[in-house]
Order: C-alpha cells, then sequence, then structure tokens
C-alpha cells in the first residue's frame, strides 16, 4: 500500500486489494508481478525493475521461478483452451516456443497475436516448475513482438531425431521413424468446420508412444513412416506426437522396423518414474504393499465407478456390481510405483475366480492376497500414467518371477568374491 498515491488510498480499501490480489496468483501469475499491476492500477508508481530489458536468455538456460526473462523464438505450436477459475470462464493458450537451444511449453493467461511459425521477441515472461520442468508462462506484463525470421540461426528451425523414448512433453521439431501399430479417425471442430482427425499408436525398438495428426498422409496400420516436423504433448505422463500439413510424412520400407523387435519395452523403476508414463512397458519388481480398496469391491452398474452403500456421485442410488481387484506398490531397489490389478489379471495371479470369492469373507481374500504377494517379485505388463500423485501401472498382465535358487546363489557367490 506504501507505493501508491496519496490520492488513490482514499478511495480503495485493504480488503479490495487483497481481493484483486488473491485472483491475479489463481491466475499463476507470479506475487511481485500481480503487485506491480495492482499499484499502476491503483495509481501508484510501480517498481520497474524486474522488467527492465535485460539480456535474452536462451530456452535451455531457463531455470523455475524467474520473475522476468527475454527470449527469441518461434512458435512450434499454439492452441487455445479454455478453464474455468472461481466459476468464471477464461480463455487461456498453451503451447511450444523454440531457439537454437531447445524447446519449451508456454502458457499464455491473456490473447496473444500470433500463429504457428512466427518467430517472436518476448519480454517480461516469467517461469515456474510444474512436475519436474521449467514451465513459460505469459502474464498482463508480457510483450510478445514478431520479428525478422533471419534473427534466429538456421539451426533453431532444424528437427531434431529422436528415437520413441526419447519423446518427452514440449519437444518441437522432431524427426521420428516408427512403425504403426493402430490408427483410428475421428470428426473434430476447428474454427466452426469439420476436420477429419487420425490418431493411433506408434513404435519403434524402444517405445510406444501414442500420436495424433491433423492431416490425411494416407496412413496404415502396420506401415513404417519417417515423420519429421512433428512436435510432443503429452497425456498423464504418455508421449503423444502431434503432426499437421505442415510435416514431412515419407512411408519406407517395413523392413527399416521389423514387428519382432517392438515387444514390451522393460523399465527399471526410476526410469519409469523420471518419464512420468509409458505404453505398453514391462516391469519388474517387489511387492512391498497391498493397499487399501483392494479385494471385493462395488461398482456402480452405470459408470463402473466404484460406490460405497449402493451410492453413486453421479447417479445416486443404483444396483451395484461385484468386482475383484488389486492395488500394490511395487519396487525394484531403484524406485517404486503404484499399480491396479484388475479383475482379470487379479484372477490369473490369485488362481480363483469371481464366483469363488464371493463365498468368502473380505478378511479372508485380503489376507490371502498378502500372504501371497507381499515379498514375492512379480512382473507386469500395461500402461503407466502418472499424475500430482505419481506413476501408477494400469497392469494388462501380471506373472510370479521364477528364481532359481541354485542360480541365485551362485551370483551372489560371485558378488562375494569380487568385493574379497
Amino acid at each position: 500500500m506504501n507505493a501508491l498515491k496519496e490520492e488513490s488510498k482514499d478511495n480503495i480499501s485493504r480488503k479490495e486489494v487483497e481481493n484483486e490480489l488473491e485472483k491475479f496468483i489463481e491466475y499463476g501469475v507470479p506475487i511481485d508481478q500481480a503487485k506491480q499491476t495492482l499499484i499502476k492500477k491503483y495509481g501508484g508508481v510501480a517498481v520497474l525493475t524486474s522488467s527492465t530489458p535485460g539480456e535474452r536468455i536462451m530456452i535451455a538456460d531457463l531455470k523455475p521461478n524467474q520473475p522476468s526473462v527475454k527470449l527469441l523464438g518461434h512458435i512450434i505450436a499454439i492452441n487455445p483452451k479454455e478453464v474455468t477459475v472461481k466459476g468464471e470462464n477464461r480463455t487461456i493458450y498453451y503451447g511450444i516456443l523454440g531457439d537454437e537451444s531447445g524447446t519449451i511449453p508456454f502458457t499464455s493467461w491473456g490473447s496473444i497475436n500470433v500463429e504457428k511459425g512466427d518467430v517472436v521477441e518476448i519480454s517480461n515472461a516469467y517461469t515456474r516448475e510444474w512436475q519436474g520442468a521449467v514451465q513459460l508462462n505469459f502474464g498482463d506484463r508480457v510483450q510478445v513482438e514478431k520479428t525478422d525470421k533471419n534473427r534466429l540461426p538456421k539451426d533453431a528451425f532444424e528437427p531434431k531425431e529422436l528415437k520413441v523414448n526419447e519423446l518427452r512433453s514440449g519437444i518441437g521439431k522432431v524427426d521420428v521413424t516408427a512403425r504403426i501399430l493402430e490408427i483410428n479417425s475421428h470428426d473434430a471442430d476447428v474454427n466452426g468446420e469439420p476436420k477429419k482427425v487420425f490418431s493411433g499408436i506408434l513404435a519403434d525398438e524402444t517405445a510406444k508412444a501414442q500420436f495424433t495428426s491433423w492431416h490425411d498422409f494416407n496412413i496404415k496400420k502396420g506401415d513404417v513412416f519417417r515423420i519429421t516436423g512433428g512436435y510432443v504433448k503429452s497425456w498423464k505422463g504418455i508421449p503423444q506426437l502431434t503432426f499437421d500439413s505442415t510435416a514431412s510424412v515419407k512411408k519406407l520400407e517395413k523392413s527399416k522396423i521389423s514387428k519382432d523387435d517392438l515387444e514390451s519395452n522393460k523399465m527399471p523403476l526410476h526410469v519409469l518414474v523420471e518419464k512420468r508414463g509409458a505404453l505398453d512397458v514391462q516391469v519388474q519388481g517387489t511387492v512391498i504393499d497391498v493397499r487399501a480398496g483392494s479385494g471385493l469391491i462395488t461398482r456402480c452398474s452405470e459408470c463402473k465407478r466404484v460406490i460405497q452403500d449402493s451410492k453413486c456421485s453421479l447417479h445416486g442410488k443404483v444396483e451395484g456390481i461385484t468386482d475383484i481387484r488389486i492395488k500394490l506398490v511395487l519396487d525394484d531397489g531403484t524406485g517404486a510405483v503404484g499399480a491396479i490389478l484388475n479383475r482379470e489379471v487379479t484372477e490369473r495371479i490369485i488362481g480363483m475366480n469371481l464366483n469363488d470369492l464371493k463365498k468368502m469373507k473380505q478378511d479372508d481374500i485380503l489376507e490371502m492376497i498378502n500372504k501371497l504377494l507381499i515379498a514375492n517379485k512379480i512382473i507386469l505388463k500395461g500402461n503407466a500414467l502418472g499424475d500430482e500423485f505419481g506413476t501408477s501401472i494400469i497392469a494388462q498382465d501380471a506373472k510370479f518371477v521364477d528364481i532359481n535358487l541354485k542360480d541365485e546363489a551362485e551370483k551372489l557367490a560371485n558378488e562375494l568374491e569380487d568385493l574379497i
């Protein structure tokens, strides 16, 4: 309040200022930036030391929680998104910015007059940390100006050749060679016009990923393509390669990537936790916990959500359907993840079906599951999803690891000899 002019103090209350400040913070504006904006709004003299034009920063050098940064880059992707804050609808924009050092995802909390392919000079942007990565944000103080394409070196626009397991959210201008495992199409509304969108799963010998194509490249299941000029988003940690008519999509010989090379990707748990998600992975570890929510459960007959006392949060009083599942924690010594085993996988690993389990008490079922799984090694196959609570595997298969005691004893003896 001290920075406000004397005449402005009589016209506003502390409560009003606090309410305004709270709104800015809810929209993700850094507190220092929000304060400066309110000072100017109410007639004060803002201290603009943080917005004084400074040296350009390379994207690769950005760190979390920088209050004011200046960048030069090109817009690799930009899309609108509707969000709701305290019941109010708001349009924000998200995309990917690139320069000669790398790429970064950005969010603009207001309208910006830029398009894909524009080279822009950005002042007074700020950074935050999101899920362990730097996120670039454009608040109300940001200045985004289009500039000449020649201000960026040629290599800023060159695609980067990557394997599928190297795809990460926020990477732009990628060059990927992969086999198409699944493809389907659906109609989408783009600026009021219908457009056919193609999506599916692609893979190479390192991993699998989702893809979305906003152009009909005549992509067929089983074919191998080199896709140049796409960018990467993610959903729950699973990478998604996105490309449109500006990309180059070249069909190659199927022998370039053999179908036999596309087995489930075996992955240590610390790598999976770092990636936050993946398609069709195989992990191995020791079961260290069987979590609450395991055993017999009841699902809503309409939406299949787990319910209590025959009441669904969406459908009210319903006729419940009995089901079985296991929720566990797996540890391989390098990291730990949660896992959910559905009815089919649960029946297979415990050797009993749901009808048999219905005849047992819940406590007896849980005791059996604990005795069977705790401290035992298992192999899980499935999709791994990541969120703010961590990484979980939705298991599609599970089996116990066969341990050869003689081989294990020999390995241990060899390790001990190396230590002596």
